[in-house]
């Protein structure tokens, strides 16, 4: 299977829109989702197979003060079930990697529950490493949608 990863920009709007509307059920207008790809700190990454979207990764790149690098917070990642257990969730963390090295990036990383397993396996097996086994996550709500 011939799958081709990458980073949409500017330009790339129509693409993102299809992102958010097949994966997340959601339809967003042009002049938002341009907003989102016109910031360079958000990443929004797709694995195509032909014309076909086979997958994604968001993530945001987090400036540090403490430190010149910077870290990308994979925030989500998403196959299409027909493209699954097929190494495409392992082809968009791959580019993760990558970029993490192209862009001098202090790290990666990436947030789970120990329960969702197929995400485990996948972090691990691209190479992933547990760096706290266990934590907390507080939320603080606010009334925006």
């Amino acid at each position: 299977m011939n799958v081709m990863i990458r980073r949409l920009k500017a330009g790339d709007e129509l693409r993102a829109c299809q992102v958010a509307a097949a994966f997340k059920s959601a339809q967003l207008s042009a002049e938002r989702v341009a907003q989102f790809l016109a910031n360079p700190t958000n990443y929004l990454i797709v694995a195509e197979s032909a014309e076909n979207l086979a997958g994604f990764v968001l993530a945001y790149r987090l400036e540090r003060l403490d430190r010149t690098a910077a870290q990308l917070f994979v925030y989500e990642v998403g196959v299409a079930p027909q493209y699954q257990r097929r190494r495409v969730g392992s082809r968009l963390m791959e580019h993760v990697r990558h970029l993490v090295s192209e862009e001098s990036l202090m790290e990666a990383f990436v947030i789970t529950d120990h329960s969702n397993d197929a995400a485990v396996r996948l972090y691990r097996s691209t190479g992933g490493q547990v760096e706290e086994a266990a934590g907390v996550l507080f939320v603080y709500p606010g009334h925006a949608a």
